[in-house]
C-alpha cells in the first residue's frame, strides 16, 4: 500500500474512532445534563472527569512511547510490546487502589464518592484497552481501534438512553459505562492477536532502566498536560459543589466535540512524523505547516458561533432553567477554543521532534499556575473564575510552544495571508455580535458560507487545495 492510500485511510479510521468516542460521551452527557438537572450531572462529571485523570496517570506516557517506538523498530514489536505492558499493569492496579483511596478520604459528596468507586473498574478496562489501541498505531493499523471504538460506544448509546429516559439511578449508568469498557477490552485482545499472532502478556521486567528516562518524560508530560485542562473541574467540585461542576461542565462539553478535530490529525500524523523526522525533516515540516493551516481555518468560524450565539445553543440543548450560568462561561470557552486548536501543530512538533521535555516543564509550570489563580478566583466567581483561569493558563503554553518553535511560528503565522485572514475573521466577528438576536438558524448559515468563501478563494494557495484535494495525498511532500 502506498503511503498516500495509508494516510488516507487512517486518517479515515481515525476520524471515526475518535469521533465516535467523544460523540457518545458528549451526546450521553448532554442528555443527563438536561434531563437529571446539574447537581447529579456534577456528581458524575466529578466522578469521571477525576477518573480521566487517573487513567492518564496510568497510561503514564506508555502508550505513546509504545507507538513511536514500535513505528520506529517493528521488528522487535513483541518485546516493546512486553516491556512497557508490565509496568503498564503495574500503575493500572496503583490507579485503581488509588481512586478507592481519594473516594473514601476526598471531600465529595457521597453521590460522588460511590460513583468514582464504581468508574474505577472503568479507569482499569480503559487504560488497558487503550494500550492495545497503541500498539495498532505503531502498525499504522488504525481499523483495529476503529472496530473496537464503534463497539463500545455505539454499544454505550444503545444501552444508556434508554435508561436515562427511564430516570434510573446514576450509579446504573455508571455501571454500563464500565460493562462497555469491559467487552470493548476483550474484543481489542482478540485484535492484537490477529496484528501480532505471537504476541504475548507475560510479565517483562528487564530492560527498565533502559526506557524509564523516556517513560518519564511521556508520563509526567501526559498527567500534567490533561490535568492543566482539567483541573478546574475537581477544584470546583471540592471547593464549591456539584452544582457548580454541572454549570460548567455544560459549556465544557460543548467544545469538547471540536476540540476531536486536532485529535484526529495527532492520532493519524503522529507515527508518520516520528518517522519523517528523522528520515526527511523538510517533509516533516511541510506536514506541520499543512495542520497548523487547516486548524486554524477550522477553528474561527467555530469560535465566533459558540461565542456570539452562546445565549441561543444554552437555550436550545439544556434550557435556560437550570443553566443560564453557562452562558458566559461558554463564551470564554470559545476563545480557550481558539488557543488550543492554534497550538495543537507546535505542540505535536515538539513532540515528534524529541523535544518532549519542554512541553513537560510547560505543562507542569501551566498546572502550578492553574491551581494558583483557581486558589483564587472560583471562590469569587465560580464556573465563570475557572473558565478565566483555563484561558489564561492555555494562552500561556501557547506562548511557551510558540516561542520555543519560533522558527516555525514565523512561517507559519506571521505572514501578510494568515494575518490578514485572523483580522478579517475579527472584522466578522464583531459584525455578526451586532445581530445576535437573530436566531442562530437563520445567521449560521451565513457565517459558515462567508468562511468557505474566504477560505477557498482567500486563505488557501492553489497548490495547497491541490494538496488538500489531490488524489495522490503524496504531493504534500514534494510541493512547495
Amino acid at each position: 500500500m502506498s503511503e498516500a492510500v495509508r494516510i488516507r485511510k487512517n486518517s479515515v479510521y481515525s476520524a471515526l474512532s475518535i469521533s465516535s468516542r467523544l460523540i457518545a460521551n458528549v451526546f450521553v452527557f448532554w442528555i443527563i445534563a438536561r434531563y437529571y438537572g446539574p447537581e447529579i450531572f456534577g456528581q458524575f462529571k466529578s466522578a469521571q472527569v477525576l477518573a480521566t485523570n487517573f487513567i492518564i496517570l496510568a497510561d503514564f506516557g506508555f502508550d505513546i512511547l509504545l507507538t513511536t517506538e514500535v513505528a520506529r523498530n517493528r521488528i522487535n514489536a513483541v518485546h516493546l510490546f512486553r516491556q512497557f505492558y508490565s509496568l503498564k499493569l503495574m500503575f493500572s492496579l496503583f490507579t485503581f487502589i488509588a481512586m478507592w483511596m481519594l473516594s473514601l478520604f476526598g471531600n465529595f459528596s457521597q453521590e460522588t464518592q460511590a460513583l468514582i468507586q464504581v468508574l474505577s473498574f472503568y479507569t482499569v478496562f480503559t487504560t488497558l484497552t487503550n494500550y492495545l489501541f497503541a500498539l495498532y498505531k505503531g502498525f499504522e493499523k488504525l481499523e483495529y481501534e476503529t472496530k473496537v471504538s464503534l463497539i463500545i460506544n455505539v454499544g454505550l448509546i444503545l444501552i444508556v438512553l434508554p435508561l436515562i429516559f427511564l430516570k434510573v439511578d446514576v450509579l446504573i449508568i455508571a455501571l454500563v459505562f464500565v460493562a462497555t469498557r469491559f467487552i470493548g477490552f476483550i474484543v481489542a485482545v482478540v485484535y492484537s492477536y490477529k496484528l501480532i499472532p505471537n504476541l504475548s502478556f507475560k510479565l517483562l521486567f528487564e530492560g527498565f532502566n533502559d526506557i524509564k528516562n523516556k517513560v518519564f518524560v511521556f508520563g509526567f508530560f501526559l498527567l500534567f498536560n490533561n490535568l492543566f485542562f482539567q483541573l478546574d473541574t475537581i477544584l470546583l467540585s471540592l471547593w464549591k459543589g456539584d452544582k457548580t461542576v454541572g454549570v460548567y461542565q455544560a459549556a465544557f462539553m460543548l467544545i469538547m466535540l471540536p476540540l476531536v478535530i486536532p485529535d484526529i490529525f495527532i492520532n493519524t500524523l503522529m507515527p508518520l512524523l516520528s518517522r519523517l523526522n528523522i528520515e526527511n525533516p523538510l517533509q516533516w515540516k511541510k506536514v506541520g505547516y499543512l495542520m497548523n493551516k487547516i486548524l486554524i481555518a477550522i477553528v474561527l468560524p467555530i469560535s465566533i458561533i459558540l461565542f456570539v450565539y452562546a445565549e441561543q445553543i444554552i437555550k436550545i440543548i439544556y434550557g435556560m432553567k437550570n443553566y443560564s450560568e453557562t452562558i458566559p462561561v461558554l463564551r470564554i470557552f470559545a476563545l480557550t477554543l481558539f488557543v488550543r486548536f492554534s497550538l495543537e501543530s507546535y505542540a505535536l512538533m515538539l513532540t515528534t521532534s524529541q523535544r518532549q521535555k519542554i512541553r513537560l516543564y510547560t505543562v507542569i509550570a501551566a498546572t502550578l499556575l492553574n491551581f494558583v489563580l483557581n486558589y483564587f478566583l472560583i471562590p469569587i466567581y465560580g464556573a465563570y473564575g475557572a473558565a478565566i483561569v483555563s484561558l489564561i493558563t492555555n494562552l500561556f503554553v501557547g506562548i511557551i510552544y510558540y516561542t520555543t518553535n519560533f522558527g516555525l511560528v514565523t512561517e507559519y503565522l506571521f505572514n501578510v495571508k494568515t494575518l490578514t485572514f485572523l483580522l478579517i475573521s475579527f472584522v466578522i466577528a464583531s459584525m455578526f455580535w451586532l445581530v445576535k438576536s437573530i436566531n442562530l438558524f437563520i445567521t449560521v448559515p451565513f457565517v459558515g458560507l462567508t468562511f468557505i468563501l474566504i477560505i477557498y478563494y482567500f486563505f488557501f494557495t492553489k497548490d495547497e487545495k491541490e494538496l488538500i484535494f489531490s488524489k495522490d495525498f503524496r504531493l504534500m511532500f514534494v510541493k512547495k
